[in-house]
């Protein structure tokens, strides 16, 4: 999810559960997704939302069809007419949830359902006041390290459900919480290709909490605010655009944006010429360093140099940054502007919900007269 970062496809395997529902008696038996209402979304791929009577039925995965799908319904109710194979039921309003990743705490903040948030591993990594404020009430109990979160705790907290992320993790928390019978939301937001696909998400959020209005009018206000930005340069020649570099090394692995990824996206709507923007793929690519001296050494500008605090420390750590243009010419851009009180980047949890913010800055370091009433909100160029 990062600018570098290597993303790794989650093979879902939770399996599914026959369910009949009491409530169904009054209505008509079907078993068919297609007979419902389908929500409509504009650009996230990996979910889908469908209406049925006063329950919503959520299909989680990122082929439609192959998901999996779970039942939100209000609280002792279920007036639902699909009968089909479902992964579970969950109330509709959860107020007993548990997240594992910062990406997914701007949802509760946004739609003001912080109260909800019982348990987090390793919460010294979010950066929002009003959740560090719960933390330092103890009323978000501490899951430890991510990969090993405690499941334990996770199963004593008695959780409406559970959400995680697709990627590393994921497996070795999955079968037990399956088995304990506790929902769990596999997130696969990482894996959207349009940046907007990736905001949209709020809307999966907003159904689970039972505030599906104001998910709606959130992402509807990121989306104009996207757009009226990526109009600002959508008309520069490519002969005009500066061209861009990004990611850093990491154990002799250059780890950078691939063509049809969420990093990319932003750079091309941003006015500029990403210099890796003819590899495949939609996640994270994996190149040697010559490979990247040879293609990137006249860059005009490296944006997400990892979190660097500045040039000194980049040469200190690998002497090789110094060959690059953009390190001679101090155009070095990290997203280290904001961090939260416990250190951690504000980027990396609300970034993604707020494309709009990120394009607008990279309008802003690329093309600076056309953002000049913009304040920098995640990045900010290194100095000395």
């Amino acid at each position: 999810m990062l600018f570098f970062k290597r993303e790794i496809v989650f093979t879902r395997t939770i399996l599914a559960i026959w369910l009949i529902l009491s409530g169904c008696s009054e209505n008509q038996q079907n078993s068919n997704l297609s007979s419902l209402e389908k929500i409509h979304l504009d650009y996230a791929q990996g979910f889908s939302i469908y209406k049925d009577n006063d329950c919503y039925l959520l299909e989680i995965g990122q082929k439609s069809g192959n998901g999996n799908l779970f039942l939100v319904h209000p609280p002792g109710k279920k007036n639902n007419s699909y009968t089909g194979a479902l992964t579970g039921t969950i109330p509709k309003a959860s107020r007993k949830i548990i997240l594992t990743a910062t990406t997914q705490i701007p949802h509760l903040t946004y739609l003001k359902a912080e109260e909800a948030l019982i348990a987090f591993p390793n919460p010294d990594l979010i950066s929002s006041p009003a959740v560090r404020k719960r933390i330092a009430e103890n009323k978000i109990e501490d899951l430890g390290p991510g990969p090993s979160a405690d499941i334990e705790k996770i199963i004593a907290a008695d959780p409406d459900w559970v959400m995680i992320s697709g990627f590393g993790e994921a497996g070795q928390l999955l079968e037990r919480l399956k088995a304990a019978d506790i929902p769990v939301i596999v997130n696969g937001e990482y894996l959207e290709k349009h940046p907007l696909g990736r905001s949209e998400w709020i809307k999966l959020t907003g159904v689970l909490l039972g505030k599906t209005d104001l998910a709606d009018s959130i992402f509807a206000q990121i989306e104009k605010n996207y757009r009226a930005a990526a109009s600002i340069t959508r008309h520069i020649p490519e002969k005009e655009r500066p061209t861009v570099l990004s990611g850093s090394l990491y154990k002799d692995i250059w780890y950078a944006p691939a063509k049809e990824s969420w990093a990319a996206g932003i750079i091309q709507d941003a006015g500029g010429a990403y210099i890796f923007r003819d590899l495949d793929g939609s996640g994270s690519l994996s190149l040697n360093y010559e490979f990247v001296l040879e293609n990137g050494r006249r860059a005009q500008y490296w944006i997400g140099a990892s979190d660097f605090k500045n040039l000194g420390q980049m040469v200190a750590e690998n002497a090789r940054y110094e060959n690059f243009d953009a390190f001679q010419q101090k155009k070095v851009y990290t997203y280290t502007r904001k961090r939260g009180a416990t250190g951690g980047l504000l980027y990396f949890e609300e970034g993604y919900l707020r494309p709009d913010w990120v394009l607008l800055d990279m309008i802003k370091i690329l093309h600076p007269t056309k953002a000049a009433g913009h304040e920098f909100q995640y990045f900010k160029r290194l100095n000395e």
